[in-house]
């Protein structure tokens, strides 16, 4: 994240924060250079992804799986502990 953030020319933070969906993507010349970084997706697919993407809701088991990758290690002990709780 940081090795992107620093060839596009933006934050950490802010690369996180589009990962993670907390922010829209940018547009114009600075979508072009995230794109560029990760592997030189074009503009119009991208774009088709995010469409198809929304279109389709995440069932629960994947979104549970994004919170689970989304989290440290801290709030990952914490759901384990939850989760044992729940299934004895």
């Amino acid at each position: 994240m940081r090795k992107a953030a620093e060839l596009a020319g933006v934050s950490d933070s802010t690369v996180a924060h589009i990962e993670t969906g907390r922010l829209n993507p940018p547009k114009g010349a600075r979508l072009e250079r995230l794109l560029r970084v990760y592997g030189g997706i074009k503009t119009k697919s991208f774009y088709e992804r995010v469409r198809i993407f929304q279109s389709t809701p995440p069932t629960p088991h994947e979104e549970l799986t994004e919170l689970f990758n989304r989290a440290n290690a801290e709030q990952i002990r914490i759901m384990l502990a939850v989760a044992r709780g729940l299934l004895g």
